[in-house]
């Protein structure tokens, strides 16, 4: 596999940024697209790429040649990743990545603080930590970030643009902007290797695009740090806190945040935000058509219910 280098064209109000791919199956394009506000944030760097494509280059077994310029922290340690990549996905294999050019540039010159926002208990805990309290000039969260890399299951295009606009109104009640970032990321995955197993991955190429203006991404964890292991398992985030740190360049910091939490602790934490009161979502229906968000019936929906009913604070979130 060869990625080319990064191809930026520009339509309407939006950029779509291409990496051209070659490979033994034909020539394509991975791209992303976002709109053209945020283009000062876009690295030049091939990095975001590198982490998108390294899974499915590891399933076919293909080493991948890189034109344009990558990390050399990252290279050093995407090496290293491999295994545990394989240990969580045994049947990928190891692959080797030839660069064309590597750059250790310390400039430090971007100031985002990133996280994604899908309006569940997990992003509002992240808020709740770093954006609704007090701190330091500097260390809040700047931008929410919200993506189309395989997340929508089968509704894919549609589904994304729905919860996007959904979405809108509590990111400008919150104050901070939201950037919808759509890709064709998912065609590369194929079947067998699902979103859950490498959600990790596919989101932290987008903090990676997005380097040239953020300098530290934070990614809501799922499990609690007595959970987090490295091995088989369906959901990559288990082992989040292993892998994140090991995306990092010399500008962009990856990091798991919300481990030190239990789904209860974060629910209690979640629910001193007025904020979420009627813009949480929690549902994973995704042909839920009702009247509100949540269809009250999914796994998810239930077990957040049940916390809230047990805890005496249920009806904060009757809307």
């Amino acid at each position: 596999m060869k990625i080319n280098k990064l191809q930026v064209c520009h339509c309407d109000d939006r950029i779509k940024c291409c990496f051209p791919i070659e490979s033994d199956r034909g020539t394509t394009s991975l791209w992303y697209s976002l709109d053209k506000a945020y283009e000062g944030l876009i690295s030049d760097n091939s990095d975001a790429a590198l982490v998108a494509l390294l899974i499915p280059a590891m399933r076919n077994g293909e080493d991948i040649r890189v034109a344009g310029t990558i990390s050399d922290k990252l290279l050093y340690n995407i090496h290293r990743l491999q295994s545990i990549i394989q240990a969580i996905i045994p049947v990928l294999k190891t692959v080797n990545i030839h660069p064309e050019g590597v750059s250790n540039e310390l400039t430090r010159d971007a100031s985002g603080i990133a996280t994604g926002f899908s309006g569940g208990i997990d992003s509002f805990c992240v808020l709740a930590d770093n954006y609704y309290v007090p701190a330091a000039d500097g260390s809040k969260i700047t931008h929410l970030l919200f993506n189309n890399m395989g997340s929508h299951a089968d509704a894919g295009e549609v589904l994304f643009q729905k919860r996007f606009k959904r979405l809108m109104p509590i990111a400008q009640k919150i104050g901070l902007p939201l950037i919808a970032i759509n890709s064709n990321m998912v065609e590369f995955y194929g079947t067998g290797v699902g979103f859950q197993q490498t959600h990790t991955m596919r989101n932290a190429s987008v903090a990676l695009l997005l380097q040239k203006g953020v300098r530290r991404f934070l990614y809501a964890s799922a499990y609690n740090y007595g959970d987090i292991f490295v091995g088989p398992a369906e959901d990559m985030a288990v082992s989040d806190p292993v892998i994140l740190p090991l995306l990092g360049t010399e500008n962009l910091d990856l990091i798991s945040v919300g481990s030190e939490y239990s789904r209860v602790a974060k629910t209690l934490r979640v629910a001193e935000i007025a904020d979420s009161y009627r813009s949480l979502d929690v549902c994973v229906s995704c042909d839920y058509t009702g009247p509100f968000t949540n269809c009250s019936k999914c796994f998810k929906c239930l077990r957040t219910l049940a916390t809230m009913e047990i805890a005496g604070i249920q009806d904060r979130y009757s809307g």
